[in-house]
């Protein structure tokens, strides 16, 4: 019985070390089979994060009756896009009222390389240069900017997805507004005005637009202008009082 023990033993072994290796290997090539053409998905790159990750069949599937590489069109995706990457991301973060154009028509690689990238969430371009493909750069270059519209568009102000408010804002723009300049979070820091009057800068309708409530915006351009405090003109009053 001694004899018996130690001979299963000396084969668990054996097993262990043959099988083992061989099954690595096999995961190895399977994992590797898509790599032998398209070697660029698996360069080396600081803090990349790549779809081979999740493997290439996770959204690649072959095209019935054809032959990969030998026949064009061979691998197709599962769906389309937008739908296919729903497979994993929240549909609902991306058809809130207000959608931001390239998602509304399914462009998700208008902005994001959906293999690999050196930036976060796979950006194929550092903002704002990536806005810059879509958005005139020249509304964002006047003579005055404001420093956060030329750094962080959607870490600061806008959804790059969707959004429940106006503009892909997550906020009430002039909550947006006071988060940074506090002396004006009154809303009433307009206050040279005739018989002691305070100017609203909220709660009565924008006069350049009585469709819209008054904010900071009326008076001021969020991106950039050619006029000291982001004023939208030199004559700043005048944009929407008359005098005759």
């Amino acid at each position: 019985m001694p004899q018996l023990h130690f001979r299963l033993l000396i084969y668990a072994i054996f097993v262990f070390f043959a099988v083992g290796p061989l099954s690595s290997t096999a995961f190895t090539a399977q994992k590797s089979s898509c790599l032998k053409c398209h070697k660029n998905f698996d360069a080396h790159a600081k803090k990349i994060r790549r779809s081979l990750k999740i493997g290439c069949d996770a959204c690649h599937i072959p095209e019935p009756g054809k032959k990969h590489p030998k026949n064009r069109n061979s691998v197709k995706l599962k769906s389309d896009l937008p739908a296919l990457c729903y497979n994993c991301h929240e549909e609902s973060e991306f058809n809130n009222k207000d959608i931001h154009s390239p998602v509304a028509q399914g462009m998700c690689t208008a902005c994001h390389d959906v293999h690999r990238s050196r930036l976060q969430s796979l950006l194929n371009a550092k903002p704002p240069g990536l806005c810059f493909k879509c958005h005139d750069k020249s509304r964002f270059t006047k003579k005055y900017t404001h420093k956060v519209a030329l750094n962080s568009c959607g870490k600061r102000c806008h959804s790059p997805h969707s959004s429940g408010k106006p503009y892909l804002l997550s906020q009430a723009i002039n909550d947006y507004c006071t988060g940074c300049h506090r002396k004006q979070e009154s809303g009433t820091h307009v206050l040279s005005l005739p018989g002691g009057h305070v100017h609203p800068v909220s709660g009565v309708p924008d006069p350049s637009n009585p469709r819209k409530e008054m904010s900071c915006t009326s008076c001021h351009n969020p991106h950039s202008s050619n006029f000291a405090k982001l004023f939208y003109s030199g004559k700043k009053c005048k944009r929407c009082h008359k005098f005759y």
